[in-house]
């Protein structure tokens, strides 16, 4: 039998836990809000700041249990801010993540498909890889963190019967990147964007040329990079195109839609291609090597005009920490 001492004992705890709940919640929903707000204000003045923002949509999640629990409580305005919270999430969702589509191409206009991948440096399943994308049907094949040691081993796979023309430049590290293509290239060339080497190439399709850059910004995780990665965002802004003369910036970003930094490009001119015509949320990160499954969209392909985005999907990467992106675009006929 239990003790009244025990008894007691059992109906303080409660009546403790009781009281710490209220505390609790109103804790949780303070955190929720600020969440809300470096995701409003697209923070990323500090590696802190940009990694809470990064993360800060799904965070925003944890608003759907909070309610719960505070409508059941009769918390009453722990439940209406944390409601909006819920509100604001799927407004995040749509805003961010939001997709039409695939859509038509304009009459007469040229056509391309672009086939993206982070390689992965140090990734041992290069072989399959080569293989897939040797067989992936794209016009053109961008690649990041590309090795002398992956280059070797993707020409083995044949990838370069397939794609005889090509610009590479492979590094050691993080840095190496290469574009092939079945068309042939001009004005190819690797060139420095703030401190790192990207890749860039022009096709010739009927009467259209379409300019290439393979991108693949540094990870902002130091502060210094943090500076690097800003600065090679906004070159990438700048770098706007004749008028009328199509552009394309693919790859590697290491940035989502809510970072300024990716924002400003789009308010500067470029399209985000998986906005355009995406299927799915589009995420590419991280793939494959952890239990998480991809929850960020860090790879991306900005367009400028007159380029009409017809499709935009993601495949599975071999052995990499990014999936691919594949883009298909069509550019109308010259004037």
């Amino acid at each position: 039998m239990k003790t009244v001492e025990s008894i007691g004992s059992g109906l303080s705890r409660t009546r403790r836990g009781s009281a710490v709940l209220p505390w609790a919640l109103r804790a949780a929903t303070a955190l929720l809000v600020v969440s809300a707000v470096l995701v409003r204000l697209h923070a990323e003045n500090s590696v802190v700041l940009l990694a809470l923002t990064t993360v800060g949509g799904w965070v925003l999640l944890l608003a759907v249990p909070v309610a719960v629990v505070a409508v059941v409580r009769r918390e009453r305005v722990v439940a209406a801010v944390a409601i909006v919270l819920c509100l604001l999430h799927l407004a995040w969702l749509s805003g961010a993540y939001w997709t039409a589509g695939p859509q038509q191409a304009p009459g007469g206009a040229v056509t391309l498909r672009l086939l993206s991948a982070n390689l992965k440096a140090g990734n041992a399943a290069i072989g399959s890889v080569g293989l897939k994308l040797r067989n992936s049907g794209a016009d053109v094949v961008t690649l990041q963190e590309v090795t002398p040691e992956h280059l070797a081993r993707l020409k083995k796979t044949g990838l370069t019967e397939v794609y005889p023309y090509s610009v590479t430049d492979p590094l050691p590290g993080f840095h190496g990147s290469a574009i092939f293509s079945k068309l042939p290239l001009t004005a190819a060339k690797a060139f420095d964007v703030n401190g790192s080497p990207m890749t860039t190439a022009t096709i010739t399709r009927g009467d259209r040329t379409i300019r290439i850059v393979d991108v693949h910004a540094v990870a902002p995780l130091s502060g210094t990079n943090l500076t690097r990665w800003r600065g090679q965002l906004a070159d990438l802004a700048r770098m706007q195109p004749a008028e009328d003369s199509a552009t394309v910036l693919i790859g590697d970003f290491n940035a989502t839609l809510d970072h300024r930094s990716l924002a400003n490009l789009t308010d500067s001119g470029w399209r985000d291609a998986f906005t355009e015509a995406g299927e799915g949320f589009g995420f590419t990160y991280p793939n494959g090597w952890t239990p998480v499954v991809p929850m960020l969209r860090l790879d991306h392909a900005m367009v400028s005009e007159p380029v009409t985005v017809l499709r935009a999907e993601t495949a599975d990467n071999p052995g990499s920490d990014h999936r691919m992106l594949a883009v298909d675009i069509a550019v109308p006929a010259a004037s």
